[in-house]
């Protein structure tokens, strides 16, 4: 279950994996060898082979990954986009900067300020 949240935490806005560019090149790849899937299914009903798959399943096939990994590579290789809000930012432990401040009546002195003394 870890693993699916992990999965689906990629579609946030301001995730990405770890390496964007082995993911993209695997993307390019499995892109390629869909096209060279239905390239060969039309080569071989063109030679006599008959497939138990007809030419427009094969399309409709090869469309359908080519559409899943190009969304899949464009919104899990960038932190700039995507599906999914992103997650709330956690807010640090420090304590505010201000907390030990006196009130502005304390803080002022007692004396007026005196320009020609300097003080």
């Amino acid at each position: 279950m870890g693993k699916l949240l992990d999965l689906l935490d990629l579609f946030r806005k301001g995730a990405a994996v770890s390496e964007p560019a082995l993911w993209k090149n695997r993307s390019a790849l499995t892109l390629a060898l869909t096209a060279l899937i239905l390239t060969g299914c039309r080569v071989a009903g063109g030679f006599g082979y008959v497939l138990p798959i007809t030419e427009t399943d094969a399309a409709s096939i090869a469309t359908a990954i080519a559409v899943l990994v190009g969304l899949f590579s464009t919104y899990a290789t960038s932190d700039k986009v995507g599906l999914l809000h992103p997650k709330p930012v956690q807010p640090d432990g420090f304590p505010p900067l201000d907390s030990h401040q006196p009130a502005a009546a304390e803080r002022r002195p007692a004396e007026p300020f005196d320009a020609e003394r300097g003080s």
